[in-house]
């Protein structure tokens, strides 16, 4: 048996004894001034089984609040290229098909060597080519760099997506340290009040004796 199951055991039987205590003043009055009072003893016991059933309803309390926090569950984080909560961003398939093409090619394309801007045929003397030629490859450059820039950027979204669910289970494991701290802190300090007030009943209850 715990400390708290003691407290309520005891705190049972002092109701009892406090409603025979009652039930004896009243028929027998005080014979000083036939006035009835109420004895110290019994008006101390009738405070710590108020106390008791206070840090009762504290610990339940506590107790309920600390199983929501467990209790409450995790938002699902969607992907941020297709929004979808079926995969991790990392997973997603526009990344993957993204890399297929770009990731590890360089900027020449096999097929250019059909294009007739990019021919390496022999020319007549008279041929010159054309002038837009060079700016159309700098377009394609820099629709590379563009390119993956934007999946360095998806990459770098994912690593901080991703860390979000671990960076709030952290926030939640904080705040349930120090809820948890606070509440043995109150516990004990209430449960020292008790034990002192019992040790002055118990003294209080000696001096009657004698």
């Amino acid at each position: 048996m715990n400390f708290m199951s003691y407290v309520a055991e005891v705190s049972r039987g002092w109701d009892e004894l406090n409603a025979q205590n009652m039930r004896r003043m009243k028929s027998q009055p005080n014979a000083k001034g036939e006035m009835y009072i109420l004895n110290d003893g019994i008006d101390m016991k009738a405070k710590i089984t108020a106390m008791a059933r206070r840090l009762e309803e504290l610990e339940m309390n506590k107790m309920q609040e600390v199983q929501a926090i467990f209790q409450t569950p995790l938002q699902p984080v969607p992907c941020a290229i297709c929004l979808s909560y079926e995969h991790l961003v990392e997973e997603c398939p526009t990344i993957l098909a993204v890399r297929e093409m770009f990731g590890d090619c360089n900027t020449y394309n096999s097929n250019w060597r059909d294009h007739p801007n990019f021919s390496w045929k022999p020319q007549p003397p008279q041929y010159k080519q054309p002038a837009q030629a060079p700016q159309q490859a700098s377009n394609l450059e820099q629709v590379m760099v563009n390119l993956s820039k934007v999946v360095g950027d998806f990459v770098g979204a994912k690593k901080s997506i991703n860390a979000q669910p671990s960076q709030r289970i952290d926030s939640v494991e904080s705040s349930l340290n120090k809820k948890m701290d606070g509440m043995q802190h109150d516990l004990s300090q209430k449960i020292d009040n008790l034990q002192c007030s019992i040790s002055k009943f118990a003294n209080l209850n000696t001096v009657q004796e004698k």
